[in-house]
């Protein structure tokens, strides 16, 4: 049975269940954090209209061509850092505003077959490149010869497992994909940090009505002449309207060698108007800028249940 999903906060109990209209496209296949994240988002609809994708590329292709009408997928772990497949299509491959993000706390069991748990010696461990990261020391104290076999999702790592009992085989997955493929956990919470979290945005050209802990707004932008010193400028700006940046990111512009451009995110909770000056007053700077989107930001709670 899938745990019950809160947003924390004292934001009261969900409305009655209704049946939700939206496509919504996520990070799949089933039993993926991505998953999760959607139900965190749509905590009061019963969503039968669910695409699960076997690629971010593929997510963000769908929502581009408005195959969904809203498609999660992740951005940035705390432990793993910027999810690059999202960061570079954003900025290079769609335009497709962002209308939500929602942060979830993650956490990582060690799983295997049924038919292999009493092993002690394990070839391989599958899971998504991010898990990987996240739980590196833990692999590396108690695992460090077994061979790392990156999946696109960790669900699909936990297939892979379930559908090979005779293999030495491990995932790192999630309790809801150990409880939907069956398996055994050798290990709950091997993440580096307990306090490992995820942020997912969800995608979308139609505003979403949302209860939110805070207000973001994300841009990108690009220097005249490349001229990276232009980025003290761009600070300048936001401290003048006493808007706090909460991330700042480079990323290569494709063109030639040295020239990037920023991803910028900022906490624009009551300062929507500051906010649009302070595009003009970036581009009036001689920057490029496109704005991604001002969005409701919300902090997910897990009910884990036992001693989670």
């Amino acid at each position: 049975m899938i745990k019950e999903l809160i947003l924390p906060r004292g934001k009261g109990e969900p409305d009655s269940m209704k049946k939700s209209e939206r496509r919504i496209g996520y990070l799949g296949p089933v039993g993926t954090f991505t998953g999760l994240a959607v139900h965190a988002l749509f905590p009061d609809e019963e969503m039968t209209n669910l695409h699960a994708f076997p690629t971010i590329e593929n997510c963000l292709l769908a929502a581009h061509q408005r195959t969904t009408d809203v498609t999660v997928v992740p951005i940035e772990n705390s432990i793993g850092g910027s999810v690059s497949m999202t960061l570079d299509w954003l900025i290079h491959e769609v335009e497709v505003p962002i209308q939500a993000e929602v942060r979830l706390p993650v956490h990582h069991e060690l799983l295997a077959h049924p038919a292999q748990a009493e092993q002690t010696e394990f070839e391989t461990v599958y899971a998504h490149p991010q898990a990987l990261k996240q739980c590196d020391q833990y692999l590396r104290t108690h695992y460090p010869e077994i061979e790392q076999r990156p999946m696109n999702s960790s669900a699909e790592a936990a297939w892979l497992v379930a559908n090979n009992p005779d293999k030495p085989w491990l995932s790192i997955s999630n309790f809801i994909a150990k409880e939907i493929y069956e398996l055994e956990a050798i290990q709950s919470n091997i993440e580096n940090n307990g306090m490992n979290m995820t942020r997912f945005i969800a995608l979308g050209y139609e505003e979403l009505d949302l209860r939110a802990d805070f207000q973001k707004s994300s841009m990108i932008v690009s220097f005249p002449e490349n001229e990276l010193m232009t980025l003290h400028q761009v600070l300048g700006l936001v401290d003048r309207y006493d808007i706090k940046p909460t991330k700042i990111e480079s990323a290569p512009m494709k063109t030639e060698l040295g020239h990037y451009v920023f991803f910028i995110d900022l906490d624009t909770t009551g300062k929507s108007d500051a906010y649009q000056q302070l595009c003009q007053d970036i581009r009036n700077l001689g920057c490029s800028l496109r704005h991604l989107g001002t969005y409701p930001t919300l902090i997910a709670d897990i009910a884990y249940g036992g001693d989670r």
